[in-house]
């Protein structure tokens, strides 16, 4: 007989525990049955599928991007038809950072003003237009277009020798050079903000960037500085990477002598989960824990549905 499941949750980065441990949770509370999938289980739990002795309703993806095993099931349950939350072919789409400058841009995103450069490989000897440094200004980010994560590979550039040197680092991959962002202050705040996507829904937190410490933006300040709009933008980032979950990275800044939104960090495909109470760097308590809700009352819904 098929055993079914409403929700698989696929993992194996040990920090994902309380993430994971959250939407289980959740779930109880609705109803909702959970299995998890670790490297402990994975072929096991891909012989069943495979057998057509285990079936999920729903299958959220936390593994596909640094194990191939959780790959070839992510692949196989689509293939059946499985609600996948963060298709993996989506996630592929908005890792290149390169590509979501172009999309983004063509949407109707404020973004940095961006130089993309070939990979080294291709063009070792690529020119660049010294004028372009007038717009550009120095220091500048130099950034490879799919080896980031965590600042990976992310570099402060002040010459074309610079950017000449950052592309050695990863020479199969393309380059986005950008100008450097520099928000203002909201009431002793920098405006800098880390905010999540999750099936519909957009959670924005305060973020600051060098010492990477998360803060909840509380309603009123909301109203107060007119932060509404980072939900617009958010949306708007939705409808080119079609990612169920995400984070992005926003700005506010003084951009050509106006205030404006800037979208620095396009597209994190696999947001850090981990809790500000175990870890000073971490997301909010309570931002996972409506992270986590939102997923329980998903599939509570697509089941009833």
């Amino acid at each position: 007989m098929t055993k079914v499941y409403q929700l698989g949750v696929a993992w194996e980065w040990e920090y994902d525990f309380d993430f994971v441990n959250l939407i289980g949770e959740k779930c109880e509370k609705l109803g909702v049955s959970v299995y998890f999938i670790t490297p402990a289980n994975i072929r096991e739990v891909y012989k069943g599928v495979e057998k057509g002795d285990v079936r999920f309703l729903v299958y959220f993806d936390r593994a596909s991007d640094t194990n191939d095993d959780f790959l070839k099931l992510n692949s196989l349950l689509e293939s059946l038809g499985t609600r996948i939350i963060n298709r993996y072919d989506n996630m592929l789409y908005a890792l290149d950072k390169a590509r979501m400058h172009i999309e983004l841009s063509d949407a109707g995103v404020n973004l940095p003003f961006t130089i993309i450069l070939p990979p080294f490989d291709e063009s070792p000897e690529f020119k660049i237009n010294e004028e372009v440094f007038e717009e550009l200004k120095i220091p500048f980010v130099i950034k490879p277009s799919t080896e980031t994560g965590g600042g990976i590979g992310v570099k402060i550039g002040h010459s074309v020798c610079d950017i000449i040197e950052a592309r050695k680092e990863f020479p199969y991959d393309s380059y986005l050079v950008q100008e450097m962002i520099y928000p203002v202050y909201l009431d002793g705040k920098k405006a800098w903000f880390r905010s999540f996507y999750i099936l519909g829904e957009v959670l924005t937190c305060w973020w600051d960037n060098e010492v990477k410490v998360y803060e909840v933006v509380k309603d009123e300040e909301i109203r107060s500085w007119g932060l509404g709009e980072i939900e617009n933008i958010m949306r708007k980032i939705y409808q080119v990477c079609k990612l169920d979950f995400f984070s992005s990275e926003i700005a506010f800044t003084v951009k050509n002598g106006d205030k404006a939104f800037v979208v620095v960090d396009y597209v994190n495909e696999v947001p850090d989960m981990r809790l500000k109470s175990k870890a000073i760097d971490g997301v909010p308590d309570e931002i996972v824990g409506e992270i986590a809700m939102k997923i329980a009352e998903f599939v509570a819904n697509l089941k009833s549905g």
